[in-house]
């Protein structure tokens, strides 16, 4: 009996396969496609903006840049453009100069080489920069901090510092960076519990300590991750390597990417990180719009713990740290994607204003995904197309990936990994109660001890995703609620086992701010108002939710002020071109408030319009001692289904693969695949 049979693949058939599979990974990263109005900006184009910028006097020599991006053109002249002909090229940037509040804000257009508005808002904070590493030079210099690490027994000189935002929590003048500064001892990643500073950047000095000496502030013998520390203590599985000896089945060009009956694009952005444009599927050669523009503009990730420091931890991870040039990763190759994935790089910029390139930024592939459809001893075997990026915020890792697949559905999967936020606590087993000094509620800590002296705090992770939906185009769509309900007992239910599904149609913005309800099993079907199954049903696609959690931050709290979008799960807003993200341009900016919440309570039109469709996927993380000390990958997610969108299984006529066949045949312990 044979144990192993692979059509005759050998270890040397494996490196031939792999070999050929670098080839084609090779040929791909080197394909430059053809130009379309919605490509990133290219290095020379990121170039050519500072330098016009530059030229114009529209900055000066101690900009520093937030982003640069691509001005995407109006949705009207993407939809409409054809190739070969010309189409406008602007791009974005936002900048802050030092000692100056506020931010700048430019457009160039880049066929013409000129600035086409500079504009400056003068009470707004930018994003997270490098500059903001003065922190311990400002410090040092102040006496009463000097002197409170000096109570603790600790010297200006063993400490270093790091910062976040402080929002709506500072008092510092509109506009200025203000930072809450957190000393550490070098050498040791646990914060020096009760000590901040309110720190104003823009103007080199200290305006606020808090200092509670009580909280714990020892050094603690931490097993933190260290990656020039990792040892393999154990032996990994037998070798699964994932080859294509035909090579893959999706054909990239430029930015286009098209396999099986999808077409679409893709692009990195410098705040966003991973967009899709223009999903279509080809059905019977008719290319039928689904989405126009997909992303996660926004996420938001607030922790549990009542001190002003962990209030402060609301970190808006896209608005106020980036998901693009100051976060992406390059993918681990067969480790982030597996080894038949295309690693493909982006363009992205340092503060500077200089683009560098980012090798293996995405990575496309094929997978298997599980079994397409089965009946009796009749199946087919489905294949995804995966499209995966990776950003490191801090310290935690999210992969976000949008997964295509043969039978039309859209999968979208956020994987969270990386190290979890700790803070110093007195206790040293989970048996103790909190001490008296640590923060605690009737008996409960606000974490997790998962060293000792090491708590890992409650917290949760919000992802925002705007969904622009053109299902079979962009002017007739709507969006109905669906929620399934008992019949009550009587003539109409008679046995007490029968159910519906009542659909209810959005018409005004206000009436689509709506939350999940998973005993309803409620579901939103975004719907073609002006086509038709082959039965008279609409045409549409439907959001089903996957896991979600409802914000345990109160709705009189500052950040929710901040992060309206938290007070529902789903919202469906009218297109509007410069509504893109939900907590508004500036989310680090204190008292300034824009965004999802802001947009709504104008209450367009939504029926039968062009329309945004908004999910907010929540997360609610209790750290268990197993997240020690790097988290296992988790995975959530939602995913958008066809509903109507076809008339029958588009994934009916696919054959058994020949391959599977060859496999197959010759072992007795496969079963016979069934003749064509």
């Amino acid at each position: 009996m044979r144990k192993f049979n692979v059509n005759c693949i050998t270890a040397r058939n494996i490196l031939v396969c792999l070999l050929t599979m670098c080839l084609f990974i090779s040929k791909t990263k080197s394909q430059s496609g053809t130009a379309y109005p919605l490509d990133p900006l290219t290095s020379d184009e990121i170039k050519k903006v500072v330098a016009v910028l530059k030229s114009s006097n529209t900055i000066k020599g101690t900009s520093i840049f937030n982003v640069i991006n691509l001005k995407e053109p109006p949705k009207k002249e993407v939809l409409a453009y054809k190739p070969g002909n010309a189409f406008r090229r602007e791009a974005f940037a936002s900048f802050y100069d030092d000692g100056m509040d506020g931010m700048t804000e430019a457009v160039v257009d880049l066929n013409t080489e000129k600035v086409i508005s500079a504009k400056h808002i003068p009470n707004v904070i930018g994003m997270g920069l490098e500059a903001d590493s003065i922190a311990s030079d400002i410090l040092k210099k102040d006496k009463r901090w000097v002197d409170a690490l000096k109570r603790r027994g600790i010297s200006i000189d063993s400490v270093t510092h790091r910062s976040i935002f402080t929002a709506d929590f500072g008092i510092a003048p509109l506009g200025h960076r203000e930072q809450l500064v957190i000393p550490r001892l070098k050498g040791n990643k646990i914060d020096i519990e009760g000590l901040l500073a309110c720190t104003d950047f823009t103007d080199h000095k200290v305006l606020k300590i808090i200092d509670e000496e009580e909280r714990f502030s020892g050094k603690t013998d931490l097993d933190y991750f260290n990656k020039d520390s990792l040892k393999a203590d154990r032996k990994g599985p037998k070798p699964l390597i994932i080859i294509q000896p035909e090579g893959a089945s999706f054909e990239i060009r430029g930015q286009e990417i098209t396999w099986e009956n999808w077409r679409l694009r893709y692009g990195i952005d410098n705040r966003e990180g991973l967009v899709i444009y223009d999903v279509r599927y080809i059905e019977n050669g008719n290319e039928r719009p689904v989405m126009y523009r997909g992303s996660m503009p926004e996420m938001v990730v607030p922790y549990g713990a009542p001190d002003l420091l962990q209030a402060s931890y609301n970190f808006f991870d896209a608005g106020e740290y980036r998901l693009g040039q100051a976060t992406a990763r390059p993918l681990s190759f067969g480790a982030d994607a597996p080894e038949n994935a295309a690693y493909l790089p982006a363009t992205l910029i340092k503060e500077s204003g200089q683009p560098f390139v980012l090798d293996s930024a995405v990575a496309i592939y094929e997978q298997y995904g599980g079994t397409l459809w089965r009946h009796g001893d009749v199946s087919r075997r489905a294949t995804d197309l995966a499209i995966k990026y990776y950003a490191t915020i801090e310290n935690y890792d999210y992969g976000f990936t949008w997964i295509f697949k043969q039978n039309g559905t859209i999968q979208v999967d956020v994987e969270l990994t990386g190290v979890v936020e700790v803070k110093g606590v007195h206790r040293t087993d989970e048996m103790d109660e909190p001490d008296k000094n640590d923060l605690s509620y009737n008996g409960k800590s606000f974490g997790t001890l998962v060293h000792p002296h090491v708590e890992a705090t409650n917290h949760q992770h919000f992802f925002v995703f705007r969904l622009d939906m053109d299902i079979d185009g962009d002017q007739h769509n709507s969006v109905m609620e669906m929620n399934t309900v008992p019949v009550p007992a009587g003539n109409t239910n008679p046995y007490s086992n029968a159910f519906a599904v009542e659909h209810t149609g959005f018409t005004t913005e206000k009436e689509a701010q709506r939350n999940v309800n998973y005993e309803s099993n409620r579901n939103w079907h975004i719907i073609n108002n002006a086509e038709h199954t082959i039965y008279g049903q609409h045409v549409g696609y439907m959001l089903m939710p996957g896991e979600q959690a409802k914000p345990f931050v109160l709705d009189n709290s500052l950040l929710r002020k901040k992060a309206g979008f938290l007070n529902h799960q789903v919202w469906v807003t009218q297109y509007a071109e410069d509504e893109v993200y939900p907590a508004g341009k500036y989310p680090a900016s204190n008292k300034v408030y824009d965004g999802l919440p802001e947009w709504a309570s104008k209450n367009r039109a939504i029926g039968n319009n062009d329309i945004v469709l908004w999910y907010v996927a929540g997360l609610t993380h209790i750290v268990r001692p197993e997240d020690w000390p790097v988290m296992p990958a988790h995975h959530m997610g939602f995913s958008l289904m066809p509903f109507g969108f076809f008339s029958a299984n588009p994934a009916l006529g696919l054959p058994y693969p020949e391959f599977l066949k060859n496999l197959s045949s010759g072992n007795d312990k496969k079963a016979v695949p069934e003749k064509d």
